[in-house]
């Protein structure tokens, strides 16, 4: 069952209704919202009105927001010899950091090996077929249908 299309006009009524909420929520402004408004698939809100969504929508959208562009550097920057001993500092801070995750590591190795080696593996008795404790004779699956045999 295809149902009839909105019309342009409805889809501009839309348009502004979706950019008046999204400026009171202060949200991004997207297609999406529009085509959610008039219950149709966003394919087919693009397929169908790419003239208003070029035309109509996009001019009416806020421009995206610029960020702030980082001041040029004033000269107070550190010295190298500064920079360069912290940079040692965290180094030999990360070296140590990976020697315990290293001992960590190795040490549960270890106990996960022992652990393995210690395990024993319990042989349980197999059976073939499962059996009702009412019908030992009688596998248990010929008792759970509606082919069960009658009693009486």
């Amino acid at each position: 069952m295809k149902r009839d299309l909105p019309t342009a006009d409805a889809v501009k009524a839309a348009i502004d209704t979706v950019i008046e909420e999204a400026a009171g929520r202060g949200r991004r402004l997207t297609t999406t919202a529009v085509a959610r408004r008039l219950g149709i698939p966003h394919a087919t809100f693009h397929r169908h009105y790419p003239d208003l969504i070029d035309g109509y929508f996009r001019p009416r959208m806020p421009a995206p927001r610029q960020l702030p562009v980082p001041a040029p550097p004033t000269g107070q920057e550190p010295d190298k010899e500064t920079n360069l001993s912290r940079l040692r500092r965290e180094n030999a801070y990360l070296r140590r950091t990976l020697g315990l995750y290293e001992e960590a590591i190795h040490q549960l190795t270890l106990e996960n090996d022992s652990l393995r080696k210690s395990a024993v593996i319990v042989a349980l008795p197999t059976r073939s077929v499962a059996t009702c404790t009412c019908h030992p004779q009688q596998p248990a699956f010929w008792l759970s249908g509606p082919w069960r045999p009658r009693s009486g």
